[in-house]
């Protein structure tokens, strides 16, 4: 899996199909049956979008992928492979609709409702043509107020296919274009195999909100599950962890984004940093983190690092092959003072990742609403922030075959007022990619901000390499998103 913008996905010249969900036949038959709550991270959304709409912002958010099938195309087994991947998902089935008692309620179709719109639209004759069109779809079509909030298509070739969607966040995560990339695949090899796909149940994002819902429904700002919160603010001075750079932005203002992806370390050399980890005692994502908040003390003089930090919540095994949001934004605070080597670092934020996880059930949009409430009726986050997200795609289903799938995550942000960075490893190595603001400051902090980074990791793998590193026994690492 790889993390790019569209420009760089790679889309070739071939004839495009697109696929929409059609409304059902009976729709206030269906609907009448399947008012269901959504989760908090879908009402803060959809709430951010009806804002950005009183506001006139024209601005594009959404979450694509792609991925290729080799060999000539069987369009109908694509077809029958997409509908059962929607079938399969309850979110996928879902509109929303603002109640005048401000509850946001989930209008779910039922499986047996599921039908495409399939549409030809003929052949388009180089990667910029195919390209344009799937950026321009996606812009014009993917909605958070709008139905439906996603878009399917293939692009066919003579000898390989290359699938790709278009989701709104309201019903995903990053880890959840995984699950589809896994989903179409095994259905499509089967159909094309002339055999009856094995009927795979997954658990439904609604109830996994709807639970959530229920067990945060007497928080209060005084409730003894936000102490570690309130221990944050009090520490970093706010809810929201500033990034301590000057990247030349206004309050209150959105700007033009830039969405940039950089190899940090080949597969060598990100093995290398790998074992450096593992000598310490702790796991790669812990690692990277460390050396981000060493890198950012040395461009900044930063002597602590505050930081949001976003988790997986698919621990309970019903949410394990799931499709939708599951993901928490959680506080971490460790300190990178000055002459801190890269084991102390280490182990303030082993320290601090042990707090957090204490905690990592507690929903962050109640969190937001309860001890920050002067910024709840923002629609995004009110100043720059520090964030760091890492996920390990060696580690996902379907990793033995991304060689062949060649699949790639394509986030889109046509506005931001922070920088964010996202780190992945893969088979290639380890990557980042951030979008940021296009503009000078921004520009300028940011570039310094991967140099920083890049040289920090190059810094302890010559170390290594000349015997610097002192080694502690340690077992192997684990997955961590």
């Amino acid at each position: 899996m790889h993390q790019i913008p569209i420009a760089e996905a790679g889309f070739n010249a071939g004839h495009i199909h697109e696929w929409r969900l059609s409304p059902p036949r009976n729709t206030l038959a269906i609907l009448s049956l399947s008012d269901r709550p959504a989760s908090f991270n879908q009402e803060k959304h959809f709430a951010a979008a009806v804002a950005a709409r009183q506001e006139h912002a024209a601005e594009d958010y959404w979450i694509g992928m792609s991925f290729r099938i080799p060999g000539p195309l069987d369009l109908t087994a694509l077809e029958a492979a997409l509908v059962r991947f929607v079938k399969r998902h309850e979110v996928l089935r879902c509109g929303f609709e603002q109640l005048v008692a401000g509850d946001l309620r989930c209008d779910v179709m039922t499986p047996e409702e599921v039908r495409l719109r399939h549409t030809d639209l003929g052949f388009f004759p180089s990667s910029e043509a195919v390209t344009a069109h799937i950026q321009t779809t996606f812009d014009r079509d993917i909605d958070t107020l709008s139905w439906p909030l996603f878009v399917m298509g293939v692009v066919v070739e003579a000898s390989q296919a290359t699938v790709y969607m278009g989701f709104d966040h309201i019903l995903c995560d990053g880890l959840s274009l995984v699950v589809a990339v896994e989903d179409v695949q095994r259905d499509y090899a089967a159909l094309v195999a002339g055999q009856r796909p094995e009927l795979e149940v997954a658990g439904s994002y609604l109830d996994f909100g709807d639970l959530q819902r229920h067990r945060y429904r007497t928080l209060e700002a005084n409730s003894p599950d936000l102490e570690y919160w309130r221990s944050f603010i009090a520490d970093a001075g706010d809810l929201f962890p500033r990034i301590p750079l000057d990247l030349g932005l206004e309050y209150g203002r959105m700007y033009p984004a830039r969405n940039h992806t950089v190899r940090l370390l080949d597969d060598t050399r990100a093995l290398a940093f790998e074992r450096i980890c593992r000598q310490h005692g702790t796991k790669l994502f812990m690692g990277m983190l460390a050396v981000v908040g060493m890198a950012l003390r040395d461009i900044s003089g930063s002597q602590k690092y505050h930081g949001f930090l976003p988790i997986s919540e698919r621990q309970d095994p019903r949410w394990h092959k799931s499709f939708g949001w599951f993901v928490n934004t959680l506080a971490i605070t460790f300190p990178i003072a000055d002459g801190m080597s890269f084991p102390e670092v280490v182990e303030g934020v082993q320290a601090g990742f042990k707090q957090l996880i204490r905690n990592v059930d507690v929903p962050f949009v109640k969190v937001w609403e309860l001890l920050a409430p002067q910024y709840f009726h923002l629609r995004t986050w009110p100043f720059p922030v520090n964030f760091f997200s890492f996920l390990d795609y060696r580690k996902v289903a379907g990793a033995d075959r991304f060689d062949v799938w060649q699949p790639k995550t394509i986030p889109e942000s046509s506005h931001s007022n922070t920088g964010n960075m996202w780190f992945f490893r893969n088979a290639n190595g380890l990557f980042l990619n951030s979008i940021f603001c296009d503009v000078p400051k921004s520009i300028d902090a940011m570039d310094r901000y991967r140099d920083a980074i890049a040289s920090t990791l190059d810094g302890l793998i010559q170390g290594s390499a000349r015997g610097g590193v002192v080694s502690r026994e340690s077992g192997p690492p684990t997955v961590a998103v």
